[in-house]
């Protein structure tokens, strides 16, 4: 019990922030509680938001991959995910989102794609689902920000 009270205050600076060498602001995160209260607070500062998980069962991923491309395919983010949740500050216009994820038992690939465009305002969602093989997995007991 006193580990994991020592050990709560450090959770939320778990979560990763940080700006890609194009400038855009990231933060990715989400693997507890109280980085899903710190990634809800952070929400509205992003344009987009992107949450991974698994088709079927709906377990949340970590450690996707993920490239986003402007139209002129200049690479804006590249980011290992640090939890199921990534929200980026993309600047206006249309953009190319690749998510991979690599099955370490199985040594499978897989790739999710989806398009985005930015308007002035706006907030988008995307979810992209890997075929992971759990169909019975679990949610980690919170929803996505922004869901509540």
């Amino acid at each position: 019990m006193a580990l994991g009270l020592l050990l709560a205050p450090a959770l939320p600076r778990a979560l990763e922030r940080g700006t890609s060498p194009a400038g855009v602001a990231y933060a990715s995160g989400g693997t507890s509680v109280e980085e899903l209260d710190v990634l809800r607070a952070e929400q509205q500062r992003y344009s987009f938001w992107l949450t991974t998980s698994a088709r079927g069962s709906g377990a949340y991923l970590a450690a996707v991959k993920v490239r986003i491309v402007d139209e002129a395919g200049t690479r804006v983010l590249d980011h290992t995910m640090d939890g199921p949740w990534l929200f980026a500050n993309l600047p206006l216009g249309r953009f190319e989102v690749e998510a991979t994820l690599l099955d370490e038992r199985t040594g499978r690939l897989e790739i999710q794609r989806g398009t985005v465009g930015i308007h002035p305002g706006d907030h988008h969602r995307m979810v992209l689902q890997f075929s992971t093989g759990d169909d019975a997995g679990e949610h980690g007991g919170s929803a996505p920000p922004g869901s509540r």
